[in-house]
């Protein structure tokens, strides 16, 4: 399919390939059309960057990337919070030819020495509190990597200081194919993937965002606010999606109910992207009685689960404001689904359990393992044909072979569509847990419980959860004559893999439940819990 065939099946609005707005030049086009007006707000800072500054920081960034000679389509990694820091990073390095792997702060030294091996990253942006995570985690590496802090440490150079060097304006290549984005997601086996993302596909993610009829309330006198973390493509397309409007963002890397209420009422914020996880605690705390200036919201958006109707009808008087559901995931550059305001209808709860309804130029099926097309109410697995699907995955050749099917990506995620088109996801066909919007596989968390000389073996599995979506549980059969705790063995979790991939509940059988072959049959572990 030629670029124009693919520009043209993404929105109605694009007529021409030449009408796509490049993520890359949106600095330039902001500086251009409103240059005085703020682009970002880092609230726990008091920084702000306006359209012009934030296009002049990003040639700083970009001239910065030239000094240290790094060859055309390398890597640098980043590893920080939510800040306004990290636009002109992902700017800059789109406009020197450099992809960019955010990386997850919570991971620990071990997980991220692995990213960072793998991406091969020679320059590693990371927040002075991390820098001590940074360095165990560079030991090793085959190759020097360079870490530069993001803040001032004592009278070294870092990098917010480096941004505000002068240097030449620098022209964005438009290269359809070039990596722009580089992130990790886990897979099955416990090892992350590195999804590459290229430039045409982001920049072609976000038009279908823009031109979304259900999205027209989004406009430009917009006020929006992210505490959605950078390492993860909804927090990046968040962000992106009020940047492309010229709004104005808000950024705080604090999550936290009573933080978020204050942002929205001293900011006068319209729109807001959370985890339903999010939504619940910003109810309990206008139910426990917060007070101050009357919310002006025009959309409050969620993702990762959908929202149960108990907590839709508590929200909903409370905030008076459209919903929006998103489904997608990093593999198609962010959302591929949309449930608008007008169906989240409580007259129709059912509609609740949905996902909602593909995006523009995103085709979706249902198959079974034969690969057939399944019909309308029959289960299967989710596959998706869409221009904003990945690249691939880095380094990882069979794995993408096995995503990505004559230009179908199978998505792994169980679900049906129904007669009127919108998709329910029912399981999760690679044992994925999502808890609080984070994503955690069972393979990685059994990994580290086994490190514990007591455990024989250890299945991992997720539990309906009213606050998380999830929680991640552990059926655990010790060797003969062993013992150990549940807080023991939590213990080693925690040493090897991220806190928030760790057991909630730990319980111990004589006998792991298996199939004749000897494969865990994770659904009566489930039943167990």
């Amino acid at each position: 399919m030629s670029a124009l065939a693919v520009a043209r099946s993404i929105g109605p609005q694009l007529t021409h390939i030449d009408e796509l707005i490049w993520v890359g030049d949106i600095p330039a086009l902001g500086a251009q059309r409103c240059p005085d007006r703020t682009a970002i707000l880092f609230a726990d800072r008091n920084q702000q960057l306006s359209y012009a500054q934030l296009d002049r920081h990003s040639d700083a960034f970009a001239a910065l990337l030239r000094s240290y000679s790094l060859p055309h389509g390398a890597c640098i990694a980043y590893l920080g919070r939510n800040s306004d820091l990290f636009l002109p990073v992902l700017f800059g390095a789109i406009r020197a030819g450099v992809m960019v792997a955010p990386l997850n702060w919570r991971l620990t030294a071990s997980e991220l020495a692995y990213q960072l091996a793998d991406s091969n990253a020679r320059l590693l942006l990371c927040d002075p509190d991390l820098a001590a995570t940074a360095a165990r985690a560079c030991e090793g590496a085959k190759a020097p990597i360079v870490i530069l802090p993001t803040e001032a440490v004592g009278q070294g150079e870092h990098l917010r200081q480096l941004l505000l060097r002068p240097a030449p304006a620098t022209a964005v290549p438009h290269d359809a194919e070039a990596v722009v984005l580089l992130m990790y997601t886990s897979g099955t086996t416990g090892k992350p993937k590195g999804v590459m993302l290229g430039h045409r596909a982001i920049s072609l993610a976000r038009h279908g965002e823009l031109t979304a009829p259900e999205l027209a309330h989004f406009h430009r006198d917009s006020t929006a606010l992210s505490a959605m973390p950078n390492s993860h493509i909804g927090g990046i397309s968040w962000v992106l999606m009020g940047l492309i409007r010229q709004c104005t963002v808000v950024l705080t890397a604090d999550p936290s109910a009573a933080n978020l209420l204050r942002l929205t009422r001293e900011y006068r914020v319209h729109h807001n992207f959370v985890v339903p996880t999010v939504i619940r605690a910003i109810v309990d705390e206008l139910q426990g009685g917060s007070v101050g200036e009357p919310l002006v919201l025009r959309g409050l958006y969620y993702g990762a689960m959908p929202m149960s109707e108990q907590l839709l009808r508590a929200a909903m008087p409370l905030l008076d404001c459209p919903f929006l559901q998103f489904f997608g995931m990093t593999e198609v550059s962010g959302a591929a689904t949309l449930l608008p305001p007008g169906d989240h209808d409580l007259g129709r709860p059912s509609l609740l359990k949905s996902v909602g309804k593909p995006y523009p130029g995103m085709i979706f099926e249902i198959r079974g393992l034969d690969r057939r097309v399944l019909q309308p109410g029959e289960h299967g697995e989710v596959w998706i044909k869409t221009p904003t699907l990945m690249l691939g995955y880095l380094n990882q050749a069979e794995k993408t072979r096995e995503a990505v099917i004559e230009g179908w990506y199978a998505t792994g995620d169980g679900g049906y569509i129904d007669a009127e088109g919108y998709l329910f996801l029912t399981d999760r066909i690679k044992d994925m847990i999502v808890s609080g919007g984070e994503n955690v596989y069972p393979a990685e968390v059994e990994e580290a419980l086994r490190r514990h000389p007591a455990v024989l073996d250890a299945a991992v599995v997720g539990a309906a959860d009213d606050r998380w979506g999830e929680r991640v549980v552990a059926l655990v059969q010790l060797r003969s004559g062993a013992s150990a705790t549940e807080a023991e063995l939590q213990g080693v979790v925690r040493e090897h893999i991220a806190a928030f991939k760790c057991p909630k509940t730990i319980r111990f059988t004589a006998q792991l439940p298996r199939t004749a072959a000897g494969k865990v049959q994770r659904a009566l572990v489930r039943n167990q819990f």
